[in-house]
């Protein structure tokens, strides 16, 4: 399907806002607020069902205490989230009411969808909530998150939040138009990339770093917040935010900004899961011969690995990469590092006589816990994974 089908038949939505689109100097815009409310219940209005994942706690944190200047300490941000997350919520709840809509608030951290049960309950929370007609507003739990395990950034987090409710499209609102061939302010010359069918190197390597005062996220969290969303099997858009009117021109068609297209060959259920919301704690290195088997759908075994790196336990995720760092894949891995740093290299017939009597796994990662993320091998296999 095309840009324009995909877009108007969407009927579920995630809407993510950044922290610039929502401030007017160090205040939250009440203004901008209405505007973005009125844009989504209209929205709403045409049938679909809408999340909004929305930044501004931090900004609202520092402007009820009136505190000019941003310090990028972990502590101080959680503070100031701690501060703002329950002033944007009076906000919102503020705003929706004028048109007669009840919001709700979930703060999400890294944890709730690493664990299985955890990230069913967020999907079941999510469709409870929309069936009654509610707008979930997600934000990052900040004030709990420590850095070595935060999303990052409200991209990364809208990009989960639309796989765990299965939307058929996110919407990225930012400062910028959409992808651009360079650095639009600084090369006055740079292109508008309207359509992005594949997530490949050349798309990467557009994406640039910068970011405003109070956003974490700059193009490069956008790319591979699109990387999530597609390969989850949903369509993209980044676009200016400035006029939240956009929403409704998006939704009726017009193409504006950059759409990314969903991936031919999506993930679904656990696999999803294990790709995006498991977090993975080590890495296991093969050889050139598991690499080929893993790219013909076969499970990795202890004969293909050449090195563990990291620790972690039997039932925990992984990444796997060959011997060159690339990366290939995640999965559930079956072995604790300990385990599997005695037994790598060997035929599965010695696991036992290694490791002693127990219910071993002749796999290291069965096929049907393993996703592919990147890497090709010659050129093509079975599976179509394609860098990016």
């Amino acid at each position: 399907m095309e840009r324009k089908t995909i877009v108007t038949n969407a009927r579920r939505l995630v809407v993510k806002v950044g922290s610039s689109l929502l401030v007017d100097g160090f205040s939250l815009s009440q203004g901008r607020l209405r505007s973005l409310a009125k844009s989504i219940v209209e929205a709403r209005a045409q049938g679909r069902e809408v999340v909004l994942v929305s930044s501004g706690a931090v900004a609202c944190g520092m402007s009820a205490l009136g505190i000019t200047r941003r310090r990028n300490d972990i502590p101080f941000k959680q503070a100031m989230a701690a501060v703002g997350q329950g002033i944007l919520m009076q906000h919102y709840c503020s705003v929706f009411a004028e048109f007669g809509v009840r919001v709700a608030q979930i703060l999400l951290a890294p944890e709730d969808v690493h664990n299985r049960s955890k990230y069913l309950n967020a999907r079941n929370t999510f469709e409870a909530l929309l069936r009654l007609g509610i707008v979930p507003i997600v934000n990052e739990n900040d004030t709990v998150a420590v850095e070595e395990i935060k999303f990052g950034d409200n991209d990364r987090l809208s990009a989960l939040v639309a796989s765990i409710v299965d939307a058929d499209l996110l919407i990225i609102l930012s400062d910028v138009e959409g992808l651009y061939t360079d650095d639009p302010r600084r090369f006055p010359q740079a292109e508008l990339i309207p359509e992005v069918r594949v997530i490949d190197e050349e798309i990467e390597r557009m994406a640039k770093r910068e970011g405003s005062t109070f956003a974490t996220g700059g193009m490069r969290s956008k790319i591979l917040a699109a990387r999530i969303a597609t390969l989850s099997g949903i369509g993209v858009i980044v676009a200016s935010g400035k006029d939240f009117g956009i929403l409704l021109r998006l939704l009726a068609g017009e193409a504006l900004g950059t759409f990314f297209y969903p991936a031919e060959h999506s993930l679904r259920g656990k696999k999803r899961w294990i790709a995006f919301g498991m977090i993975p704690q080590g890495q296991v290195v093969v050889d050139e011969g598991a690499k080929r088997a893993l790219f013909e759908k076969k499970s990795l075994l202890p004969a293909g690995v050449v090195d563990v790196l990291g620790r972690f336990e039997a039932g925990d995720c992984v990444e796997v990469v060959g011997e060159d760092g690339e990366l290939i894949g995640r999965g559930i891995v079956n072995y604790s590092s300990e385990e599997l740093e005695k037994i790598r290299g060997l035929r599965s017939t010695r696991i036992e006589e290694i490791l002693g009597q127990g219910d071993w796994s002749e796999e290291v990662i069965h096929a049907d816990d393993f996703v592919f993320l990147g890497g090709k091998y010659d050129g093509d296999h079975p599976g179509n994974c394609q860098k990016g």
